[in-house]
């Protein structure tokens, strides 16, 4: 992405809502990121004049409405950062920097045997302007989507084929996402189908979901969750192990990546 594509704006935020727990999610008039981002790329959010947090917080797009001007994220509290951004009100106005990273177009994949999404947690939120565009296009559209417990999930929207999993069994299958991706393909559910795997969560989920992907020879794509100071490159605190040697910087030739130009030990760090 060129340099002139990303914006530092002041964005309103149009409203703020605890969806549960400790999930919130988040509306902006963005006008300028919202008409150019592309499903699972992200901003950088400042948390005001603050030196304590003083970098701004990464947060991928849960929604992208080029005609209205909004953007939508969605997160945990999990810090004082996201602490502070829970208690922010409607009206305000913040200080966001993107679109930022490579994102997907949905043109460019090969959507003709469908698509598996496996998420984990608040890894769901930048797939739902994915799913939006691929059932756009008639593309077949499973969904795999695991968390700790029932109240941990986030709402998916209807239109695709869902399959839930959580760790104390309250609600879907019990056990880990990909434990219930794996039942899936190895019960032949799929016959000699073979859709593009996209997958975003934590760690060892992308792992595991890497290990299974060769298996069944299905070609995946990963979107790394990183620690990110700057967002478009220069500070080189994003970086990750190349397959061929050599690093990636998840901020701006990723977040999203061929599962196969990383390193096989990357995800398991």
């Amino acid at each position: 992405m060129s340099a002139k594509q990303i914006h530092d704006v002041d964005a309103v935020i149009i409203s703020l809502t605890n969806i549960r727990g400790n999930l919130y999610t988040m509306s902006l008039r963005a006008p300028a990121i919202a008409e150019t981002a592309k499903p699972m790329q992200f901003v950088n959010i400042a948390l005001g004049d603050l030196s304590d947090p003083l970098l701004r917080r990464p947060f991928s797009l849960s929604g992208i409405y080029p005609d209205s001007g909004v953007i939508g994220i969605t997160w945990a509290v999990v810090g004082r950062g996201t602490q502070i951004m829970a208690r922010w009100q409607a009206g305000e106005s913040v200080r966001v920097l993107g679109p930022l990273g490579n994102g997907l177009d949905i043109d460019e994949l090969d959507t003709s045997q469908g698509l598996l999404l496996v998420a984990g947690g608040t890894g769901l939120a930048p797939m739902i302007p994915l799913v939006s565009r691929a059932l756009a296009k008639d593309a077949e559209v499973h969904i795999f989507y695991g968390a700790r417990s029932a109240d941990d999930l986030l709402d998916m929207g209807g239109g695709c084929r869902v399959h839930l999993a959580t760790e104390d069994g309250s609600i879907g299958f019990k056990g880990l996402v990909t434990g219930l991706l794996e039942a899936f393909l190895d019960g032949g559910a799929l016959g000699d189908g073979k859709p593009t795997v996209i997958s975003c969560g934590p760690r060892p989920m992308l792992s595991a979901v890497k290990r299974i992907c060769r298996r069944h020879r299905l070609p995946l794509l990963v979107s790394l969750e990183e620690r990110m100071a700057c967002g478009y490159g220069v500070c080189q605190g994003c970086a990750v192990p190349s397959a061929r040697g050599g690093y990636h910087r998840v901020c701006t030739e990723g977040p999203v990546f061929w599962a196969d130009r990383l390193d096989q030990g990357e995800c398991t760090r």
